[in-house]
């Protein structure tokens, strides 16, 4: 799991949420959306992402113990050490990758994680009935009502703007 995959999935959603409305885009037409739908269609990218984040954050972590590990696999045949040092230039070296991996990593975490919580933020501002339909399409991916979540999220346009 990725962030292309996640960005793929809301395509995918997408068409089929919006096929025989007016709003459907196939791939090999020359329609145009208007502003509005554009800004609309902008911001459900936004929150699906943001949503999403919480899964991706969870997979990650799963998977940070087997990473690290990964990191420590290599294999650089006999040591070749300097007379001045007692390691080599190449082991500082990739000590250094090593920690900086792990660091990068663990940054990474944090800001997917915040991604899911401006998701959340968003979520406690609006309606609850929007907030159900937002949990309902952006965050467990169940079909929905395209003409209602349309209607939702131009609802709240102003204060979904403020957090994008």
């Amino acid at each position: 799991m990725n962030q292309t995959i996640i960005s793929e999935a809301f395509g995918e959603q997408l068409a089929l949420i919006t096929a025989n409305t007016p709003y459907a885009i196939e791939s090999d037409s020359d329609t145009f959306v208007s502003e509005l739908e554009h800004k609309v269609r902008k911001y459900m990218y936004s929150l699906w992402m943001d949503a999403q984040a919480n899964k991706l954050a969870n997979y990650l972590e799963k998977r940070q113990a087997a990473h690290f590990a990964q990191l420590y696999e290599f294999s650089y045949g006999v040591s070749m050490y300097d007379n001045d040092q007692s390691l080599s230039s190449r082991a500082d070296i990739l000590s250094f990758m090593i920690i900086d991996e792990k660091a990068s990593y663990k940054k990474r975490l944090e800001r997917i994680r915040l991604q899911y919580k401006r998701f959340e933020e968003i979520c406690e501002l609006i309606s609850v009935e929007d907030r159900k339909l937002f949990i309902r399409y952006f965050e467990h991916s169940q079909k929905v009502d395209y003409e209602t979540l349309r209607k939702a999220v131009i609802n709240n346009l102003t204060l979904i703007g403020e957090r994008y």
